[in-house]
């Protein structure tokens, strides 16, 4: 069967590219823009035929599905040939549920956060336990430099994500899978330009959490007052468990310490859960809200009885995910990261997290807002708040900002004129980026975009 694919340069797409090669479909793609690390080395690996957008490509390959990336409009050249040619569309998330998932369980990771890592680190454990996942990642994971894997075990993971699946289909997107089970890691206020209040959010929540069977585990994150707002007020068939640091769940983090030693992070986790009372495992990743992510596939691998002796060492092993909290370059003096964090809260989370680790003398962050969510105003005042953990701050201005409404879109130079006011120093990304690796302070320098800021990294590769 001959799929062709319009995006596939996103990072999901080029990981649906992945699993349809391996389970024997001919795959062809498409995209506009440039390709950019992660999802281009992915797709080199692939080695799948990537064209620029004609319907001339749609008529040579005749393909018998397209699969459409959700950024693409109706107006779309391609797929304006392929209704001519009475080729059927799909959607990423449909395509997976009727070709690959439909003899699977499928296990969901969702929330406004950590969903990357949750889904990275259960899946990692699973094909470390023999159980032979297929997955699909947001990221790309460091032990395999891949973000996907076609398996023949009976489970399947994949990362849930609320936004609209296409032009064509506004159906959230981690509603297709039907999942089996699922963790739910936090939620706030996001996606802005398709979500117009927390309400409408919480709404496509309780329809993902009702489609959970009773043979299923719903697992949520406890600190959460929406989370547990939508569990108490949804008709539930599957059993939950709880996580998190407060009281009344069931898995209890009592301590997370991160130290930075011989260049990389070992993080110490305390954790009290319903099979033993103090509990004691270890990650490389930073952070408290690692913790937290490991302590939520812990959950869900309790409550479907797929815990084995051996995970403690599964955990340690784990490398991480590309682009969170990736370590760049790393000396006594200088540590530089690059970060997926956008949303004001995870900049926030990540800054306290890692200079907390580190513990530098200076902090340097690189942002972009890139995300529909980001440019907007309505988070103008938190991301003050959150860039103001940095000493010294440069903001990019993202492309396509001036498409959204001006009173309706962020001002960054109202950001950078309100950070300075509190002292610190803000540029915008007008100049190269000079970063001497013989500095006499220690430095923490944090790459935060949802895109790989591939020009800002390689100036300072070059200094």
């Amino acid at each position: 069967m001959k799929v062709y694919m319009i995006g596939i340069g996103g990072i999901g797409m080029s990981g649906v590219a992945g699993i349809l090669k391996e389970s024997g479909f001919e795959v062809y793609g498409s995209e506009k823009g440039n390709l950019y690390p992660p999802s281009s080395e992915v797709l080199k690996k692939l080695n799948v035929p990537i064209y620029k957008p004609d319907p001339e490509n749609i008529r040579k390959i005749k393909p018998n599905a397209v699969i459409v990336g959700n950024i693409t409009k109706k107006d779309d050249q391609e797929v304006v040939a392929s209704k001519e040619l009475g080729i059927p569309l799909y959607s990423f998330p449909s395509f997976l549920n009727k070709f690959v998932f439909k003899d699977k369980k499928v296990l969901v990771c969702a929330g406004t956060h950590g969903k990357t890592t949750v889904t990275a680190l259960l899946s990692y454990t699973l094909e470390a336990l023999n159980l032979d996942p297929t997955y699909l990642v947001g990221g790309v994971l460091k032990h395999s430099e891949l973000n996907f894997r076609k398996g023949n075990g009976v489970f399947s993971v994949v990362e849930g994500d609320e936004y609209p699946a296409s032009f064509f289909d506004k159906e959230a997107k981690f509603l297709y899978y039907q999942p089996f089970s699922l963790i739910l890691t936090n939620l706030e206020y996001d996606h802005a330009d398709v979500y117009q209040n927390m309400e409408s959010l919480k709404k496509v929540f309780k329809k993902l959490i009702s489609l959970i069977p009773k043979e299923g585990v719903v697992v949520y994150n406890h600190d959460d007052e929406n989370l547990r707002e939508i569990i108490e007020n949804t008709s539930l068939k599957a059993k939950t468990v709880s996580y998190g640091k407060t009281p009344g769940a069931d898995f209890i983090l009592l301590k997370s310490e991160t130290t930075f030693k011989n260049l990389s992070f070992f993080n110490s986790v305390i954790a009290e859960t319903p099979f033993k009372k103090t509990l004691k495992f270890s990650l490389v990743l930073p952070g408290e809200y690692n913790a937290l992510n490991a302590l939520s596939v812990l959950a869900l691998l309790y409550g479907l009885d797929l815990l084995k002796e051996n995970w403690e060492k599964v955990f340690e092993t784990f490398l991480g995910v590309k682009r969170r909290q990736e370590i760049l370059y790393a000396n006594e003096k200088l540590v530089i990261i690059d970060d997926f964090a956008h949303h004001p809260t995870a900049v926030k989370i990540t800054l306290e997290e890692l200079k907390k680790a580190v513990k530098p003398q200076r902090t340097v962050t690189i942002f972009e807002p890139r995300t529909n969510s980001s440019k907007r105003k309505i988070f103008q005042e938190d991301y003050v708040k959150s860039l103001s953990l940095a000493d010294e701050i440069y903001l990019k201005i993202p492309p396509g900002l001036e498409s959204i409404p001006e009173k309706e879109r962020i001002d960054l130079h109202y950001v950078s004129q309100t950070l300075k006011n509190m002292g610190k120093e803000v540029y915008f990304l007008e100049r190269n980026l000079n970063f001497n690796k013989n500095i006499s302070e220690k430095t923490l320098v944090v790459f935060m975009s949802s895109v790989y800021l591939e020009k800002e990294i390689e100036n300072w590769r070059k200094n």
